[in-house]
């Protein structure tokens, strides 16, 4: 061999190196693939920033992102589907079974923005979708979830049924439609407290149910009590954000005054925000106990002695009073 064609065998294995280190940029193993893309969404995969294209391959550790004005439409090979839409970030760690129909673990983590999710033939433990502040639980379901900050999300379920659980541990199940749970600040999960605040939360971050025309066919599902003219009434079911209370000590306490018996039957139920309690007992001493939101006031006075007329006692906390009386 001379020293020209050594030279050039050396070239050609340059070329293939070259070639093969270049390849990161390409899907190793397929998961999904781009149905619809508008312009302003990319991929980020080993390190490099693709612009999305529709028939463009999707895999396991992707993360994808949409500027303002883009909008993702995926299938995967179970046949979930997931819509991107702007302002979004998320990113796949699906790892498929053998013969790649169904998915052994299907997470996805919803970093920012508003997403649709349809689940697949995959099995209902395999799927796990993580935000910043909450996991939830697939059941065979349809449901868009928004993410506005770090500190907070929400879903809104379509069909079947989701299970939203808060960093914290406490959970909600929304199993009917249009049924809207999002995470609170301070840890817990619960619904909007009235019609008013769904519709602002629909309208601000569940771009899906207002258009549902810039999605494809296999991604519209039908919304008409979500949204809209069709909307039904009522779609918030009053739940809160805090664990459920235990049930209240009245077989503790038979001998309870008249006066307790009546502030309990007059105070709201828990579907009212704001709860207040009033207890008594009788005898010589006296208790009075108010609750409103998560605030408690509570005395305890005593008769000074027999003879003496009766010791009252009131306490007000958030617009709530509870009185209790001696005789």
């Amino acid at each position: 061999m001379g020293e020209g064609d050594l030279i050039l065998a050396c070239l050609k294995i340059f070329l293939c190196i070259l070639f093969f280190v270049s390849l990161p940029a390409t899907v190793s193993a397929s998961i999904g693939k781009v149905l619809s893309v508008k312009p302003g969404a990319e991929v980020v995969r080993a390190g490099q920033t693709l612009t999305l294209r529709k028939g463009m391959d999707v895999a396991s550790g992707d993360m994808i992102t949409t500027n303002r004005s883009g909008v993702v439409q995926l299938v995967f090979n179970d046949e979930t589907k997931i819509a991107v839409g702007p302002n979004a970030k998320m990113v796949l760690d699906v790892s498929m079974l053998r013969g790649n129909r169904k998915a052994k673990s299907f997470a996805v983590q919803a970093l920012g923005g508003s997403f649709r999710f349809i689940s697949g033939n995959s099995k209902k433990r395999a799927y796990s979708i993580k935000t910043p502040t909450a996991t939830m639980a697939v059941r065979g379901t349809t449901f868009d979830i928004w993410v506005p900050s770090g500190e907070q999300s929400a879903m809104l379920v379509l069909e079947g049924a989701v299970q939203m659980c808060s960093l914290s541990g406490g959970c909600r199940r929304g199993d009917y439609q249009c049924s809207m749970f999002a995470t609170s600040p301070g840890g817990g999960v619960g619904q909007p407290a009235d019609v008013a605040q769904y519709d602002k939360a629909v309208t601000t971050g569940f771009p899906f149910l207002q258009a549902q025309q810039r999605l494809l066919p296999p991604f519209q599902v039908n919304i008409g009590g979500c949204s809209g003219a069709e909307a039904l009434s009522p779609r918030v079911r009053v739940d809160t954000s805090e664990p459920q209370r235990r049930p209240e000590r009245e077989a503790a306490e038979p001998e309870r005054s008249s006066a307790s018996r009546s502030a309990s039957r007059s105070a709201p139920s828990r579907s009212d925000p704001p709860a207040a309690r009033a207890e008594a007992r009788a005898g010589r001493s006296t208790s009075a106990s108010a609750t409103a939101g998560s605030v408690n006031v509570s005395i305890d006075l005593s008769d000074d002695g027999p003879g003496g007329s009766g010791t009252s006692a009131s306490a007000t906390a958030g617009g709530i009073t509870a009185e209790a009386e001696t005789r």
